[in-house]
């Protein structure tokens, strides 16, 4: 049995039913608070991401997991370990939660993965797209690694170079990133099933980590990549 460890946005749900339509056998786990920082970090853009994703991936009708699912405050939460043991769990997957206590860590070792919307060896922590765009770097790319207690620095299982377009729009970007995410667990699922040698890539550059990045900073990076991609 395989757990996804993530949040109820929209872009999670259409990824964790993705995933359900291949394999029925997985569980949800979302966590219903989030971290946010003293600083102002909405957008216009995001809210135009919102609507986007709504609209692409479910015709704006309602939003819901379509596997088990189970809800928590924090997903470091003591009762996720019940939750683990009542559905004999041996692999996690996560995609997009806050940091992973060591103790689950610890517990599941080399089966525990993460989703990164980045390059770990270029761009650490969050918003690492947006991060990337502004320091002028459009190879963005998608990427699931081996999870370790120190953010974004396990081995490399998977990372796919994002595809743009001509006229792509920034709040699209992080559908097309979901899209690789899914490729990539679904490949990862089918190799655990098979037992099949997962790939495991040690990273050779340790970069910077990056937070939470200011509504600011966001307003510049949607000028750019905006910019960029009229005439990509």
């Amino acid at each position: 049995m395989i757990a996804i460890l993530t949040t109820k946005t929209t872009h999670h749900i259409f990824f964790e039913n993705q995933i359900f339509k291949k394999y029925k056998d997985i569980i949800n786990i979302y966590e219903t608070t989030f971290i946010k920082p003293k600083f102002k970090i909405e957008t216009i853009f995001e809210k135009k991401r919102e609507n986007f994703e709504k609209k692409t991936c479910f015709q704006n009708k309602k939003l819901n997991f379509k596997g088990k699912s189970y809800a928590v405050k924090n997903i470091n939460d003591n009762i996720i370990f019940k939750i683990l043991k009542k559905h004999n769990i041996k692999y996690l997957i996560v995609f997009g939660t806050r940091k992973i206590k060591k103790e689950i860590v610890t517990r599941y070792k080399s089966k525990i993965f993460n989703l990164h919307g980045g390059n770990p060896e270029e761009f650490r922590g969050l918003d690492s797209h947006y991060w990337s765009i502004y320091h002028n770097n459009f190879n963005l790319y998608s990427c699931l690694h081996k999870l370790s207690y120190k953010l974004d620095d396990g081995n490399i299982v998977f990372l796919k170079k994002i595809k743009l377009q001509k006229n792509m729009k920034i709040h699209q970007l992080r559908f097309k990133n979901t899209l690789y995410c899914i490729q990539m667990v679904l490949r990862l699922i089918y190799l655990i099933k098979n037992n099949k040698t997962i790939p495991s890539i040690k990273q050779k550059n340790e970069s910077r980590y990056y937070s939470f990045m200011p509504k600011t900073i966001k307003d510049i990076v949607e000028k750019k990549f905006n910019l960029v991609l009229k005439n990509y």
